[in-house]
């Protein structure tokens, strides 16, 4: 049986990918798929479980569907080197907001 925090951060690493390859912002797909960027930024870091509901609205708004995103995931969960491969084409995540020049 896989843990709920092992898959939450597969869940969330497929989520991040997918976002990265659409080129989109967490705001830009927290709005196509409905819900808070907090919400979103905290499922991609794996500390938040999607409901149903959102992990559809995500698929559509990363213009997948839920099954293969759910595959991705298995994948990422079920291949240590596979899960070390996305996680090192991810842009380094810097902590605070980004500034705004004016």
């Amino acid at each position: 049986m896989v843990s709920s925090p092992e898959w939450d951060f597969a869940v969330g690493l497929a989520v991040a990918t997918l976002r990265f390859k659409t080129s989109q912002t967490q705001e830009e797909l927290a709005h196509a798929a409905g819900i808070h960027r907090n919400y979103l930024a905290d499922v991609e870091r794996g500390k938040k479980s999607p409901t149903m509901g959102v992990f559809f609205a995500l698929s559509l708004a990363l213009q997948t569907t839920p099954d293969k995103l759910a595959r991705q995931a298995l994948g990422y969960l079920n291949d240590p080197n596979k899960r070390d491969a996305a996680l090192a084409a991810l842009p380094l995540r810097r902590r605070g907001r980004p500034r705004v020049s004016r």
